[in-house]
């Protein structure tokens, strides 16, 4: 069985590259979701012969792949571009939550690629602590492989931390193998360059000092439901006050870990929460001179934009003003993130239920969005979730319609294709994790066999 290493990084290569370098530039809909198929195919299949695969060609399959898609020019999403631009303005004086890229008064600094700037009308909607990295790159040039390399960076960053929190053997190669061969991973990051591993870089480095300050293992057997009054162990406080300032950071590159705060303070003291809370606020005072137009772009995007929408549509017909489905959406998110505190859930098992929650109920879900919740699926064993990473791609399919139109069809036999097997999938684990007395999302495709018990 060693060929299927090999064999499996060959397939990934020649569907993922396809899709990357496909002639003229675009290759949606049909080859582009036909492509799709094989490669996630590929990447289920390896998943589950993971114990015939050495570590160091899960590494040199990853690295190899990203080598590939690196130089390719980004045809799904302009999102770089628009990191790019905010970094320029910075370098040329100019603070990017005060004008959008469409302002008159900025036209001088536009660039050959100004136009492929999405939502120009728009201010940022990016955090500080991401604004600080766009302009760290933009004063070396604003250039895209300068950016998709520093993204790269953090992504094998992200990827050695994972190895670390994964342990050896079977599970922690098949963890591993889990993220660096992700399809979607590959094609979020290193070809369309978005700033997502990052923030993962800053979880999981919270998560491995959290573990640290709790004295767990890298690899624990779930074998009974855990207690939620139980004392937590003795901890370092130089560790817990590190994790609470990484997922500050992770907050300021994008406001995903903002949820997990609460139970940073239910299980690990007021002065980590305070650290997670205080680095997105002290990064923020160097723009402080934007004042009411510092969150106009993340109001914008809270308030108005709609995307390939989950179980948030379920709340869409519900009557009254037309803001009530978003506010109780948001209302289960902080349900959900005070039942992790209340519980005294670890920072890595909090993470994935308050990601996990704001995801499912989130009324945009870009396919990049499930990276969020892609390390701690592989490290907890959520098989619902990696079937979403392949469905999730399935959205592409009307790329097309909006370039030419300036409107993209979400017809329901597809947003059904896309949410109903992958919540199916995780409502079933939930009920057998429960029935079998163990902590959800504990089951699937990183314990022992395709369907063991995780970590």
């Amino acid at each position: 069985m060693r060929w299927i290493g090999p064999a499996t990084v060959a397939v990934l290569a020649a569907a993922l590259w396809s899709m990357a370098w496909w002639p003229g530039g675009s290759v949606t809909p049909l080859p582009l979701l036909a492509l799709w198929a094989v490669a996630f195919t590929a990447y289920a299949l390896a998943a589950t012969g993971a114990e015939a695969i050495p570590s160091r060609t899960i590494w040199a399959g990853g690295i190899l792949l990203r080598a590939g898609l690196l130089p390719a020019a980004p045809a799904l999403s302009e999102d770089i571009y628009r990191y790019m631009w905010d970094g320029w303005v910075q370098v040329n004086g100019v603070n990017p939550f005060v004008h959008p890229p469409s302002a008159p008064l900025l036209a001088p600094l536009r660039l050959d690629w100004w136009p492929l700037i999405n939502h120009a009308d728009v201010p940022t909607i990016y955090p500080p602590g991401a604004q600080i990295v766009f302009l760290l790159l933009a004063a070396l040039g604003p250039g895209r492989l300068l950016f998709k390399l520093a993204w790269l960076a953090a992504d094998i960053l992200a990827a050695r931390l994972l190895a670390g929190l994964a342990g050896d053997g079977v599970r922690g190669r098949r963890a591993l193998l889990l993220y660096l061969w992700s399809p979607l991973l590959l094609v979020e990051v290193a070809w369309s360059g978005h700033v997502e591993p990052l923030g993962i870089a800053a979880m999981l480095g919270a998560v491995a000092l959290a573990r640290r300050a709790d004295g767990t293992p890298p690899i624990r057997e779930a074998t009974s439901r855990a207690d939620p009054v139980e004392a937590v162990p003795a901890r370092p406080r130089r560790s817990l006050l590190g994790s609470g300032a990484l997922i500050g950071l992770g907050v300021s590159l994008k406001l995903v870990p903002l949820a997990v705060v609460p139970a940073l303070w239910r299980r690990y003291g007021a002065a980590a929460a305070g650290l997670a809370v205080a680095v997105p606020a002290i990064l923020y005072v160097p723009y402080r001179a934007a004042g009411a137009s510092l969150f106009e772009g993340l109001r914008t995007y809270a308030d108005v934009w709609a995307f390939n929408a989950g179980l948030f549509r379920l709340l869409e017909p519900l009557p009254g003003p037309a803001g009530v489905p978003r506010t109780l959406a948001t209302l289960i998110v902080v349900a959900v993130a005070g039942w992790a505190a209340a519980r005294r859930y670890e920072l890595e098992r909090a993470l994935y239920w308050t990601i996990g929650a704001a995801l499912l109920l989130s009324p945009t879900i870009h396919p990049w969005y499930l990276l969020w919740i892609l390390p701690f699926a592989c490290l907890r064993g959520g098989r619902g979730w990696f079937l979403y990473t392949g469905t999730v791609f399935l959205a592409y399919a009307g790329r097309d319609a909006y370039l030419t139109g300036g409107a993209w069809p979400e017809p329901v036999w597809l947003s059904a294709l896309i949410h109903v097997p992958p919540l199916a999938l995780l409502a079933r684990d939930a009920v057998r994790d429960a029935r079998a007395g163990l902590p959800c999302g504990t089951g699937g495709v990183v314990g022992s066999g395709a369907a063991g018990s995780g970590s």
